[in-house]
């Protein structure tokens, strides 16, 4: 009967041993969260302006690039955590979304479809910023100006290795994603579809960035574009050139915010 208790015993303290590794193990991780949130909640997430249109559908897509699924869901838990505070960071969160059978693209999907769209749009620019994916283009107010990623800097540097010299990549040649801050004007548009214009070359170059909005994705109670001109940052990809026109088109973009 000893020998029974003394086995008994020292399969109870090796389980005890091994739980309490455990929890010391998540209180680790716990303060390392903490500490990450705390870090990224001093020096803030989301930009000061106001949303003017954001297509959901365009987020996920972004999401489902595998260049940016792991940095999104972090990014999402992070803000979750921010939300709820540092008393909940315990990041039993991925545990727990792995219980109740959630997927990392529930979870994205509940926080785009539920948070206010400038924290959407905060999440988007903070992501593609962190991964080196974004060209920032002022074509308003002057000088226009290029703030390249890694990638534009290196197909600028083959254009010159190949003997152009000129430093200049044209707007519709950008295969990067691109913030473009400009001075649009609505064109109208037919049904479900809205189009703003915004000039960037002038004289007899003249050309301008078209872009292409759905009516849905609006975040204006008339679900109309602001009348006359007025400056906004559009986020996107530019998807073609119309030599005839003489229009760069930037079509359903993710996001447009003023």
């Amino acid at each position: 009967m000893a020998v029974l208790d003394g086995t008994w015993w020292s399969a109870w303290w090796g389980s005890m041993v091994w739980w309490l590794a455990a929890f010391v193990g998540v209180l680790v991780l716990a303060w390392n969260a903490v500490r990450r949130v705390l870090r990224r909640r001093r020096t803030g997430t989301d930009p000061n302006y106001l949303p003017l249109y954001l297509d959901n559908d365009a987020v996920m897509n972004l999401y489902e690039m595998g260049n940016y699924k792991a940095a999104m869901r972090r990014e999402v838990e992070e803000r979750r955590i921010r939300n709820a505070g540092c008393l909940a960071v315990i990041p039993f969160l991925s545990l727990l979304f792995k219980v109740v059978g959630r997927t990392s693209t529930e979870v994205v999907a509940k926080y785009v479809e539920e948070s206010k769209p400038m924290s959407v749009i905060g999440l988007l620019l903070s992501i593609l910023k962190s991964k080196d994916g974004l060209v920032e283009v002022r074509l308003w107010p002057a000088p226009r100006t290029v703030t390249p990623n890694s990638a534009l800097v290196t197909e600028l540097d083959r254009r010159k290795a190949a003997g152009d010299p000129s430093g200049e990549v044209a707007l519709s040649s950008i295969g990067e994603f691109v913030m473009v801050t400009a001075r649009f004007e609505a064109q109208g548009g037919s049904g479900e579809t809205l189009v703003m214009r915004a000039p960037y070359e002038e004289g007899e170059l003249s050309a301008h960035l078209r872009v292409v909005l759905r009516r849905e994705g609006l975040h204006r109670a008339n679900k109309e574009l602001p009348t006359g001109q007025f400056q906004a940052h559009c986020l996107g990809k530019v998807t073609s050139w119309d030599a005839h026109a003489r229009d760069v088109a930037l079509e359903h973009p993710i996001a447009v915010f003023l």
